[in-house]
C-alpha cells in the first residue's frame, strides 16, 4: 500500500506533521481492517450459503468429469478402431497382390505350355 491511499483517511493538522512511523501504523491498520473484513466475508458466506446449491454443484462438477472420462474411452476406442481397420485393409491389400502375382504367374505358366505344344506341333 502506498501512503497516498489511506492518508485520505487520517488528517493531522498542519502543527502535528506525520512520520513514518504514524505511515506504518496507518498501513497496518488498514491491513488488519482488510483481514477482518476479508474473514467476516468468509464467514458470511458460510452462514448464509445454500447448501443445495453447493450440492448441485459438486453433482455437476462430477457429471462433467464423468463425461471428459466417457469422452476419453471413446476416443481410446475410436482410435484402437481405426488402428484395426487399417491392419486389416493392409493384409486385405497384399492378399489381393499375392493373388495377382499367383494368376499372373498361372497365364504365365499356360502360355508357356501353350507356346512349347505348338512348337513340338
Amino acid at each position: 500500500m502506498r501512503a497516498w491511499e489511506f492518508l485520505g483517511e487520517h488528517r493531522s493538522p498542519p502543527s502535528m506533521p506525520i512520520t513514518l512511523r504514524a505511515l506504518h501504523k496507518l498501513r497496518l491498520d488498514a491491513k488488519r481492517r482488510e483481514a477482518s473484513e476479508q474473514e467476516r466475508q468468509a464467514i458470511m458466506q458460510v452462514m448464509y450459503a445454500d447448501p443445495s446449491a453447493e450440492q448441485e454443484q459438486l453433482e455437476l462438477e462430477r457429471l462433467r468429469l464423468e463425461l471428459d472420462q466417457l469422452r476419453a474411452e471413446t476416443e481410446a476406442t475410436k482410435s484402437e478402431t481405426e488402428a484395426k481397420s487399417a491392419i486389416a485393409l493392409t493384409k486385405n491389400a497384399k492378399s489381393g497382390l499375392a493373388a495377382m502375382e499367383r494368376n499372373q504367374d498361372h497365364i504365365t505358366k499356360l502360355a508357356k505350355n501353350g507356346l512349347g505344344r505348338k512348337m513340338k506341333a
